[in-house]
């Protein structure tokens, strides 16, 4: 596993990578307020399955992808970016693998969602596609109610100037050793990363309300109950947003960042969804 740079949309992306440069591409989207090193203990035995794997660390993560302005946010601005790095690193219109955690896996359901014909297989962990979410919302107040409660720490993490406390509030609260929280700390912990990392939040009114196609190819969601921001009715409507192959694992007892409270569990999954719906017959 290295760390490797990649220009796109006139930025410059940091990213981890391993695997063979002429594997199948599969791209893993990190949380907040984590960055790439998220996916640590997956990436190896990803690579040894053959896929380049390469995890980016989103806009505002990385010192040469900073934009000013909130708006320079929007989940579609991140989005674009993953599909301009696709591009950068395996030629224009690359079709590739996704996979994406906690906000990354809102970004994730937009690429799918939008240009599906870009994206070969997907996993998502704890967030549902965004259509889950209206559907959870119509069948009953209670459910939206309950969703907008599980939320509701948004408006402090949108608040100019709380960016701080809230950074060391999320990591403290994941309950996570040192070792698997200090690179975090290390890379976004000055006052220029963290003003850009928490836009994500300030960005969410611009798109929020906006409606996305069901996505067609093979998908794997995996919802933690423990990590309490995602309703059980929101989980379990994320079914009717898939019309192709669909599995969906409730992972009992663990909370975020799961790809690190629960490793092998999470690794043997994803795993299996590669093997099943990614690699090719001898």
């Amino acid at each position: 596993m290295k760390t490797i740079e990649i220009e796109a949309r006139g930025l410059t992306f940091t990213a981890l990578a391993d695997g063979p440069e002429e594997g199948p591409l599969l791209i893993l989207l990190h949380g907040l307020p984590r960055n790439s090193w998220e996916w640590h203990h997956q990436i190896p035995p990803m690579a040894a399955m053959g896929f380049r794997v390469v995890a980016p660390d989103l806009r505002g993560f990385c010192p040469g992808a900073r934009p000013e302005g909130v708006e320079a946010y929007h989940v579609q601005e991140y989005a674009q970016d993953i599909r301009e790095i696709a591009d950068a690193l395996g030629g224009e219109g690359t079709p590739f693998h996704l996979m994406g955690t906690s906000i990354g896996a809102t970004m994730a359901w937009r690429l799918a969602a939008n240009t599906p014909e870009r994206v070969l297989t997907l996993a998502c962990l704890n967030i549902p596609h965004q259509g889950a979410f209206f559907e959870a919302a119509q069948k009953s107040e209670k459910n939206s109610e309950e969703q907008r409660e599980k939320f509701s720490y948004f408006k402090d993490s949108s608040k100019d100037g709380n960016e701080r406390a809230m950074f060391h509030r999320m990591l403290d609260k994941q309950g996570m050793p040192p070792e698997e929280t200090d690179p975090y700390r290390k890379a976004l912990d000055s006052d220029e990363a963290l003003e850009a990392v928490y836009n994500y939040y300030r960005a969410i009114p611009l798109w929020q309300r906006d409606r996305l196609a069901p996505v067609p190819m093979p998908t794997l969601f995996i919802w933690p109950p423990g990590s309490g921001n995602i309703s059980r009715a929101a989980a379990e409507a994320n079914a009717n947003q898939v019309t192709g192959p669909y599995r969906f694992e409730v992972l009992e007892n663990v909370h975020q960042p799961i790809l690190q409270a629960a490793p092998e569990k999470l690794t043997g999954m994803l795993l299996g969804h590669l093997a099943e719906h990614a690699l090719m017959p001898d």
